[in-house]
């Protein structure tokens, strides 16, 4: 065994100690960080639900990044001297631990470079959730670079879900990325109306427009054609596809039985397709 192996054998074991620690302690800061994001974002909570046990601990720790870094916009959108600078210096911050120039003193910080070190995350996908909230500091009326913050935010973490399971084709993880950015462009579309006001990059162009385009990463994305092991780490596509297929009439309100019924679906369809091999059930 060579140095490299061991190398990624130990950087294994901290993983497990790390995240161990969740089920442990109830109150311990990482478990309640991650409580914070499962808060914040229910849709990616549940969907996360139907990973395989052996990784949905790191994929909730994921949640909890995605989640710290769009709280880093918060003061950059609520002070009126320091602008979006207080927020670019949060997320510089970041970027600095995950490349190693600055100690992980963040309760996150140490499992999210655990990760990145036992390569199950690569950094270059971390770092391109830091970048689509820095474009998030700089909104213009360039509908490509929308469409690239979105694939660099929510299309990266979505990607990450399926480094965690081990693929490594660049095209699969693309359609990830997509499924991702579609799902990002579906909760926009549906809570509309109160993102409006918060200072969020919305989609610079009409509501329409928006449907249009998470459609077309609904396309790219693809999601039936995936293997199995690869819808369970696409799965908040189904709700992207039922918040584009509607409005933003259900703007603030928690998701209603027919959409949690449609990811529990697809996920026991897929968990089911891994164990026998079986074809999933068209149900349209």
């Amino acid at each position: 065994m060579n140095h490299a192996q061991v190398s990624r054998i130990s950087s294994h074991v901290r993983v497990r100690e790390i995240l161990g620690l969740m089920a442990r302690q109830k109150h311990q800061p990482l478990v309640m960080e991650v409580q914070k994001a499962v808060q914040a974002d229910p849709g990616r909570a549940l969907c996360l639900w139907f990973l395989p046990s052996s990784v949905r601990d790191a994929a909730y720790v994921l949640l909890a990044f995605h989640n710290e870094l769009i709280r880093a916009l918060a003061p950059a959108r609520s002070a009126a001297v320091a602008g979006p600078m207080a927020g670019y210096i949060r997320l510089q911050w970041w970027r600095e631990v995950l490349e190693a120039q600055r100690k992980p003193e963040h309760v996150l910080a140490p499992a999210i470079m655990a990760l990145v070190q036992s390569g199950q995350v690569q950094r270059e996908t971390c770092l391109k959730m830091i970048t689509a909230r820095e474009m998030e500091l700089e909104p213009t009326q360039d509908v490509e670079r929308w469409m690239q913050m979105m694939r660099d935010g929510a299309g990266a973490f979505q990607q990450a879900i399926g480094e965690l399971l081990g693929v490594q084709d660049a095209v699969t993880l693309q359609r990830l990325a997509a499924g991702g950015a579609a799902y990002g462009a579906g909760t926009m579309l549906r809570h509309w109306p109160l993102l409006a006001g918060t200072g969020r990059f919305l989609f610079p162009g009409m509501q329409e427009q928006l449907r249009q385009v998470g459609k077309m990463f609904l396309q790219e994305c693809h999601f039936k054609a995936l293997e199995p092991r690869c819808r369970k780490a696409a799965l908040p596509a189904v709700l992207a596809k039922r918040d584009l297929a509607r409005g933003s009439e259900q703007a603030g309100l928690p998701r209603g039985i027919g959409d949690r019924l449609a990811v529990c679906r697809a996920g026991i369809q897929a968990s089911l397709a891994t164990i026998f091999s079986i074809t999933p059930i068209r149900t349209e």
